[in-house]
């Protein structure tokens, strides 16, 4: 009788956390949890409890916690009914690794006091709360020797908060303040363990972002929307760094002459040049060294046919997407061709036609999404994707008829097939080849 799941008659704790996890997530899906209800199960040794954007999350239902003292894992994303003093109850939950309280919008700096007791802590989220660098700072002074990874983004803390950082999380790996006013990031070059930073959406500036130039750890980077004065001088910045993964920044102001200096991140897993529109062919060539590369945006850039022949060393790329690009049939099919692991191809509003998939799409044994909306194709190269495994293909816009359509969904090896808005292709634009 000592178990606690024998210590509560007429209830549910005899159940596997497993099976009793599956039971609270469908009853939150439903909105059917309720403080009496999470009754039933005390005494289970739940050790995950994901409670996100459910409307009846209040500091009554929290308390019903206590019960559960083998939780590793809470997350109450956009609870905004809990308050400060819904968080006592974490006094009782001394195993928990996992803490996310992003858009609690309630909390202050106030909450802190009943964080400051989780000893295991390894991942704390207060985004989009009303924590403060008094709070903040506070709390680092007593923060666990585990903690890991902190995510402050669209709060008030500011560079305060940073510089407590080193001496008192000097192990943290991953630190996200997106959207905070923060300007200077110096304080971070002290922290040789930090290998994830999100500034997106800060005063960051290529002075600041200096500092970090030499870092030895930091293999991911985002600076989505930071203030740059030249986009090319930030790359040169941070081209030093082993990233593989970088988001870069203002996309008005990256050329051709910015990719060069990309081409020294030579284990960069994935770049997204999504609508930089001052990307040429020349450009793209420059980036034949990034061999690593395992996803590919080049949508709404200049490249052509001209460019492609750069992307044929990539050999372990799995996503492509080339869509609202000046490309051809020709070109993506001698370059998709070259690429064994191709999984993802994105080829929206180009110009390739029915011989893209004769020619190129049915050797990609690997594929199994594709995206050839607003494209050429037609019945005619519809008909060679029958031999293929795909998930999903979206044909919006295109030239295939409602019999090709019905056709390709009679094959068991195709998914899901998106058709919508077709049109009568005229027949000298068929194709660029066929």
């Amino acid at each position: 009788m000592t178990a606690p799941c024998m210590q509560y008659s007429s209830s549910l704790a005899c159940l596997t956390p497993e099976l009793v996890e599956l039971l609270l997530n469908h009853m939150a899906r439903e909105k059917l949890l309720r403080p009496r209800t999470l009754e039933l199960f005390f005494g289970c040794p739940l050790q995950k409890f994901v409670l996100n954007c459910y409307p009846y999350s209040t500091n009554e239902l929290l308390r019903q916690l206590r019960a559960f003292t083998a939780i590793k894992h809470l997350s109450l994303v956009s609870s905004p009914l809990i308050t400060d003093s819904g968080l006592s109850i974490l006094s009782n939950l001394v195993k928990l690794q996992y803490l996310n309280l992003a858009s609690c919008s309630k909390l202050t700096d106030s909450c802190l006091q009943y964080i400051t007791g989780l000893k295991s802590l390894c991942f704390l989220s207060l985004d989009q709360t009303k924590v403060t660098d008094a709070g903040m700072v506070s709390y680092l002074q007593s923060a666990p020797s585990c903690l890991f990874q902190l995510s402050l983004n669209q709060t008030a803390v500011t560079e305060a908060t940073l510089a407590a950082l080193p001496a008192c999380v000097p192990q943290l790996r991953l630190l996200s303040i997106k959207h905070t006013k923060v300007k200077d990031v110096s304080a971070l070059a002290e922290m040789s363990s930090l290998q994830t930073l999100s500034l997106d959406g800060t005063g960051v500036t290529e002075e600041s972002l200096e500092k970090l130039a030499a870092h030895p750890a930091l293999s991911s980077l985002s600076l989505l929307g930071i203030p740059v004065q030249d986009g090319n001088r930030t790359l040169e910045i941070v081209s030093g760094l082993k990233l593989t993964h970088l988001t870069l920044p203002g996309r008005h102001t990256v050329t051709d002459g910015g990719l060069s200096f990309l081409c020294r991140l030579s284990v960069l897993s994935e770049l997204d040049l999504t609508d930089y529109t001052h990307v040429t062919d020349r450009g793209v060539c420059q980036l034949s060294l990034l061999t690593r590369l395992k996803k590919l945006s080049l949508s709404n850039t200049q490249v052509t046919d001209t460019g492609l022949p750069s992307l044929h060393g990539m050999q372990e790329l799995q996503e492509l997407c080339l869509d609202r690009t000046a490309v051809t049939s020709r070109g993506v099919a001698q370059l998709i061709t070259q690429l064994p692991h191709l999984q993802v191809l994105g080829l929206a509003s180009t110009q390739v036609g029915d011989s893209v998939v004769r020619k190129g799409l049915i050797h990609c044994q690997q594929l199994v999404k594709l995206n050839l909306s607003r494209t050429r194709i037609t019945d005619h190269g519809l008909k060679h994707l029958k031999h293929m495994h795909l998930s999903q293909v979206n044909l919006d816009g295109t030239g295939v008829s409602r019999t090709g359509i019905a056709n390709l969904l009679s094959l068991t090896n195709i998914g899901s097939v998106r058709a919508s808005n077709t049109r009568a292709v005229p027949p000298d634009e068929v194709s660029d080849e066929d």
